[in-house]
Formats: C-alpha cells, structure tokens, sequence
C-alpha cells in the first residue's frame, strides 16, 4: 500500500472556504471535548471547552491553509461549498 503524499497548499482560497474550514475544524473539536467532558461526569466546565475549541479550530485553518493540505477536510468541505 502506497504511502499517500501531501499535496501542496493552494496559492488562492476564497474567503467561503476558510469560513467552512474554520467551522469544520472548531465543530470536530467541540464534539471531541464534549465527548471527553461526557465520560468525566461533566467535571470541565463548557465554557472553556468552546473557547478552546474556537482558538484550536482557528489554530488548525491557518495551518490547514498555509502549510498543509488534508484531501479528507477538503473533500468534506467540497461537499458543503456545492
């Protein structure tokens, strides 16, 4: 089995598709903290579980769009842009 490479990043993005990268990357952050704050009996307080799933979904499109390209998130976000 091939190792799949990673493609280069694109030289222009519109403004539509760093909104839904943004809004994918936060909402896969919010479920996985909402499931670990599940399993731990609602101990964290969920306030600073959706401010850290907001700066790490902002985290995670800057370097989606300058630095890396995942065909998994891209391919999800096609889907949403049509």
């Amino acid at each position: 089995m091939k190792k799949q490479q990673k493609t280069p990043p694109k030289k222009n993005i519109s403004l539509k598709r760093i909104t839904l990268l943004f809004i994918m990357y936060t909402f896969i952050y919010l479920t996985v903290f909402a499931f670990i704050d599940f399993y731990a009996f609602y101990a964290i307080n969920p306030y600073l579980l959706t401010i850290l799933s907001v700066l790490l979904g902002a985290g995670s499109t800057y370097y989606h769009v300058t630095k890396y390209y995942n065909p998994v998130v891209e391919h999800i976000v096609k889907k949403l842009e049509d």
